[in-house]
């Protein structure tokens, strides 16, 4: 299992509407997807995966934040990691 955590600030509240019309929640069979916001204008999107291979295709969420962020319409962090499997 692999997963995602993009964190964004957006410019206005406004922005909203544009963040949920990219990352609107989703449940697929290798893929998940879920969009929190923890104030008027901040919020993070969590993706998870069956494996690095899906989530190295599956990239057009990041990239549309990423694109906010190059248009100084929000300041955008993310994060990527594998599940650590606690073997006993």
């Amino acid at each position: 299992m692999y997963g995602r955590n993009i964190n964004f600030t957006l410019l206005a509240p406004s922005l909203w509407a544009v963040v949920e019309a990219i990352a609107s929640n989703i449940e697929e069979e290798k893929y998940k997807r879920m969009l929190f916001k923890t104030g008027d204008n901040s919020g993070f999107i969590v993706e998870v995966f069956e494996n690095i291979s899906v989530a190295g295709k599956k990239i057009e969420t990041m990239k549309a934040l990423q694109g906010l962020s190059e248009q100084a319409m929000a300041k955008v962090s993310v994060q990527e990691g594998s599940v650590i499997k606690k073997w006993i």
